[in-house]
């Protein structure tokens, strides 16, 4: 119909002036003209797929280029000929469709069309999600940019599941979603699973299309990731749209926290000032007298009596109870280190009215979105420092400042400039813990050598390599082991005749975390914080100057020490000193910082570089224990292969 006709030119109109108003090219660019400054390594015929109509984004040669917008809407009069063809074909496709292939070269996952533009305008104008297409790749010249090594990895995803239209942001992403799927990028996948992920993506990403999520900034693919993290593949596959279209509604705030790499909003103190503990107990008491026992329910992966992190916010659950007493009420759930289990704990807990939902390990994060999901009323929080989710908020203490001191400490004490650090993950956080130990070792003793080990590398000896390097004092585990007490741990010096001396380690005072977070759900302040940053992942980042860290010292530490770590910690609390403000240094002299501002938030947070002084590296992936996949997979600074984990498909 020419009514249709010129509704699709008055949209092209629209386009036109909006894309010379922007300084942007008005018409589809031409593929030729791409190739003319990138060249290219050849063809290679892909043979007739369907593609998704919003990955065209020009043609393959100049020609009538001028008679579309960049949109391919329709430019040219409703008088000409052109205008006649284009309203009978849109009289065709209503009458019996359109089942003649255009033809089209895809150069980095984007769409060139040579033969049937006129198609593209019309079936785009009806809304038409997808296009029958004969395929023939353009294959790019090798470069050292992120978009070749996206586009290099894409095909050998498309090698082995030919599935056009998932168009991924970042390097190893799709070596992510074939881990979904349990497969990797290497075996060619089964007919039905190529089925079942084109189907799951469509489903999918109409659902996401529908809600104009192209106006987030990201693609539907890299939504995907978001929605299988949270669902989990089985339940993407077998989901009906309905489903999918309701869920997709319930994690909308993942997706707009997650765009650009996911915003993260560090809250760095409770209240601004530091405060005394004992009146905000009372506070708290007050605000709650005459009404329902607050009820905080702590999910625990391990328990305990094996595990020295969840002994410390386990002590910190009975702390917090202790003091503020019956105006606050808890239960933990121990050894919940799978999904059915987990579940329990969620549904005893909702059934039980619980007003605050507390886990303890980064790898529970996934776990958490699912129960986040389900009862979006209910509070969470998992203890990490660099994950974004807007369902879940996390929370974790500065532990750097503490390292700080505990470097300096270490420096003071080492009689031949050698002191050990043996880190536990290559994680988020861990690296700022790292260098902050080493400035404060350096800061006392500028001839300094601080020798980095990890706990978490498999098949080495990292005791007899510090040995060997005639290292003395070590900083080693935080916290004490309980399923090897005898384990030195913390800041220790190691004797003449061989056994340990323990000299400090950082202390958190979980009791008074949680105390403040309670308060902050019951006078709605976290409430408050939610509506003010939305698009924001929040993350309580409290350090020393909230009280809620620390450092403790043996009676084993001379005095003299004792009053330079007190002093040292005094400049730290009145922002006289911070490990990350002045000049900093890397590995291989690369100056990092200079000027008295401090590091940012995410700067410190997402830290990859080592300090000048340290002797070690970072761990790669085939060095890594089972134990330290699981972590890095969630939050690790180093990057991995999710289809070289032995627990493919089950991702966090």
């Amino acid at each position: 119909m020419l009514e249709d006709y010129r509704r699709a030119r008055k949209r092209a109109t629209k386009e036109f002036q909006a894309d010379v108003a922007a300084g942007r090219y008005p018409y589809p660019p031409a593929l030729d003209d791409i190739l003319k400054g990138e060249g290219y390594q050849g063809e290679i015929p892909l043979g007739l797929a369907e593609i998704d109509l919003s990955l065209i984004a020009g043609t393959r040669t100049r020609g009538r280029q001028n008679s579309f917008s960049s949109g391919f809407m329709p430019l040219q009069e409703a008088s000409t000929e052109f205008a006649s063809k284009w309203s009978d074909l849109i009289d065709s496709q209503r009458a019996e469709g359109i089942h003649e292939p255009i033809v089209v070269y895809e150069y980095l996952q984007r769409f060139y069309v040579q033969e049937g533009n006129k198609r593209v305008s019309v079936l785009r104008y009806l809304g038409q999600p997808t296009v029958l297409a004969k395929i023939t790749r353009v294959v790019p010249m090798p470069s050292d940019s992120k978009a070749y090594r996206v586009y290099q990895e894409f095909m050998r995803f498309y090698r082995v599941a030919p599935v056009f239209g998932i168009v991924l942001a970042e390097e190893g992403d799709y070596a992510r979603l074939a881990a979904f799927a349990g497969r990797d990028l290497d075996e060619p996948w089964p007919d039905d699973a190529v089925r079942d992920l084109r189907s799951a993506f469509d489903a999918f990403a109409a659902a996401f299309r529908a809600r104009h999520g192209e106006t987030l900034g990201m693609s539907a693919g890299s939504a995907f990731l978001i929605y299988l993290k949270v669902f989990g593949y089985d339940e993407a596959v077998h989901a009906f749209p309905a489903e999918v279209d309701a869920r997709v509604a319930r994690i909308w705030d993942e997706f707009v926290v997650s765009r650009d790499g996911g915003k993260v909003a560090y809250l760095e103190d409770p209240s601004g000032k530091r405060t005394n503990i004992i009146p905000e107990i009372k506070s708290l008491a007050k605000e709650t007298m005459g009404s329902r026992p607050f009820f905080a329910a702590f999910i625990y992966e391990s328990s305990p009596e094996v595990d020295g992190w969840t002994a410390l916010h386990e002590k910190g659950r009975m702390k917090l109870v202790e003091k503020v007493g019956p105006t606050v009420m808890s239960q933990a759930y121990f050894d919940c280190n799978n999904d059915a289990a987990f579940d329990a704990a969620v549904a005893d807990a909702t059934r039980r009215r619980a007003d605050l939902i507390v886990t303890v390990s980064p790898t529970q994060m996934r776990s958490c979105l699912r129960a986040a999901v389900a009862h979006p009323e209910l509070p969470i929080i998992n203890c990490s420092v660099s994950l974004s989710h807007s369902a879940v908020r996390t929370f974790a203490g500065r532990l750097y400042e503490a390292k700080f001191l505990l470097g300096a400490l270490a420096a003071s004490m080492a009689k031949n400039h050698r002191v050990g650090y043996v880190a536990e993950n290559p994680v988020y956080g861990t690296v700022a813990e790292i260098n902050a130990f080493a400035i404060g070792a350096r800061m006392i003793d500028p001839y300094v050598t601080v020798y980095l080990k990890w706990f978490s590398a498999k098949d080495y000896d990292w005791k007899r390599e510090l040995a060997e390097s005639d290292v003395r004092v070590v900083s080693a585990r935080d916290y004490l082991d309980p399923s090897d007490p005898d384990e030195p741990w913390g800041l220790y010096e190691i004797m003449d005749d061989g056994t340990c001396r323990h000299l400090a380690e950082p202390i958190w005072k979980w009791g008074r975390y949680y105390a403040l977070i309670v308060r902050s759900i019951r006078n709605d302040s976290w409430k408050k914080e939610g509506a003010t940053r939305r698009g924001e992942a929040l993350n309580y980042w409290w350090g020393m100057s909230a009280g809620v860290l620390d450092v403790r010292l043996s009676d084993e530490v001379p005095y003299g020490q004792r009053v330079l770590v007190e002093g040292i910690r005094q400049s730290m609390l009145t922002r006289r000193i911070n490990p990350f403000a002045g000049e900093l240094v890397s590995q291989g002299g690369t100056l990092v910082h200079t000027g008295p501002d401090r590091l940012s938030s995410e700067e410190i947070v997402r830290m990859r570089w080592l300090n000048e002084n340290i002797v070690g590296r970072l761990p790669e992936q085939r060095e890594l224990s089972q134990e330290g996949l699981e972590q890095v997979e969630v939050s690790g600074v180093i990057p991995l292969d999710p289809t070289k984990l032995p627990h493919k498909g089950t991702l966090s």
